[in-house]
C-alpha cells in the first residue's frame, strides 16, 4: 500500500526481496508508504501540508476505506490463496547501493516463533496528543493482531524486538541509531535509504530473520513520518505492523486488502485477517517455500473461507 518492506538474512528484513549477510540475522524490507506524486518538498510545515492534501485527494476518490470490505468485494478460496503466496512469498523490494529496486524473486515462509514486545520511540516533532493516540492505537491494534494469529503480541519496553518510531528525518536517523545499539541488524551504515527517506515513502518495515533457523523472525523496526495526517498515520500503523508479522508485500490480488498498492482501503480488513490467520496457523512452518506448502494452505483457505 504506502509503504515498502524488507527482509534481512542474518542481518534484517524489508519489504524488499533482499539477503544481507551479517551477523546471525538477516535484514529485510517489509514495507514503505508511497505517495501519488512527487513534488519536491523541504520543511516539515510543507510536508505536513503536502501529506493533508494526498489525503484528502484519497478520501474523495473513494480510497482510504475503513469498513473491512462488503458485498462489492467478495472473494473466494482461490482468491485468498492466490494472494497469500503474493503477499507471503515474496518482497516488494530489495537494497541495491542505498537505493530501493523492486524484486520478483520468491523468498521463504518468514514468522514470529517467539513472542513480539513492541517498543516506541518518539522524536520531539510528535506532540503529547499525537503520542497519545499513537500509543493507543498500536496498543489496540497489536491486541487484535494477536486475537487474530493467536501470537503473543503486547507493548513492553522490556526484551523489546519490534521498534516502532515516529519522527520527521532528522530523528529517524537519530532515532534508528540509538535502536542499533540494541539490534545491530539496524545500522544507518548498512541501510543507507533510512538516513534520507524519498518523501514518496510514508512509513517502512524491516524485519530480521535468524539465519541458522530457516523463516524466523527475530526483531522488526517501524518507521512512520511524523508529518502524515490522522488517517494516513493510522493506515501506516495497522499495514506496517501487520506485515511485521511476516506478510511482506503488496499485490493486486489482493483485496479487499491493505497489502494493495491501490489504497483502497486504510485499516485491516475480513480478508486480510484471514491472510494473518493462514500465516500462523501452525500446520504452515517458517522458512517453507510455497511449492512444498500449497498443499496445506489451500486446505487452510478453504477452512477459512
Amino acid at each position: 500500500m504506502f509503504k515498502k518492506f524488507l527482509r534481512f538474512k542474518s542481518f534484517m528484513p524489508l519489504f524488499f526481496v533482499l539477503f544481507v549477510q551479517a551477523c546471525d540475522q538477516i535484514p529485510n524490507l517489509v514495507s514503505l508508504e508511497r505517495s501519488v506524486d512527487g513534488e519536491n518538498v523541504g520543511k516539515d510545515q510543507l510536508l505536513v501540508e503536502y501529506y493533508e492534501r494526498l489525503e484528502k485527494r484519497k478520501l474523495a476518490v473513494g480510497l482510504l476505506r475503513q469498513d473491512g470490505g462488503g458485498a462489492d468485494t467478495p472473494f473466494d478460496s482461490e482468491d485468498i490463496m492466490q494472494a497469500f503466496e503474493q503477499v507471503a512469498f515474496f518482497n516488494e523490494y530489495s537494497i541495491s547501493k542505498s537505493k530501493l529496486e523492486p524484486n520478483l524473486t520468491p523468498v521463504l515462509l518468514a514468522k514470529w516463533n517467539t513472542p513480539i514486545n513492541i517498543a516506541t520511540k518518539f522524536g520531539s516533532s510528535v506532540t503529547r496528543k499525537e503520542k497519545n493516540r499513537n500509543l493507543k492505537e498500536i496498543g489496540d491494534f497489536s491486541k487484535s493482531l494477536s486475537e487474530i494469529t493467536d501470537h503473543k503480541i503486547e507493548m513492553s519496553e522490556q526484551n523489546a524486538n519490534m521498534f516502532v518510531i515516529f519522527g520527521n528525518q532528522e530523528e529517524v536517523a537519530i532515532l534508528t541509531e540509538e535502536i542499533s545499539f540494541l539490534s545491530t541488524e539496524f545500522d544507518l551504515q548498512k541501510i543507507k535509504v533510512l538516513s534520507k527517506l524519498p518523501k514518496d515513502i510514508h512509513c517502512l518495515a524491516m524485519t530480521s530473520v535468524k539465519a541458522d533457523i530457516n523463516g524466523n523472525i527475530v526483531s522488526a523496526l517501524i518507521i512512520i513520518r511524523s508529518e502524515l495526517p490522522t488517517l494516513l498515520k493510522k493506515a501506516c500503523i495497522q499495514e506496517e505492523l501487520a506485515q511485521g508479522l511476516g506478510l511482506s508485500n503488496d499485490s493486486h490480488l489482493a483485496r479487499p486488502s491493505i497489502f494493495n498498492d491501490d489504497d483502497e482501503f486504510a485499516t485491516l480488513t475480513e480478508f486480510d485477517k484471514i491472510l494473518l490467520k493462514i500465516l500462523y496457523d501452525k500446520r504452515l512452518k517458517s522458512g517453507s517455500s510455497f511449492q512444498h506448502s500449497s498443499d496445506i494452505i489451500k486446505q487452510i483457505s478453504i477452512e477459512l473461507e
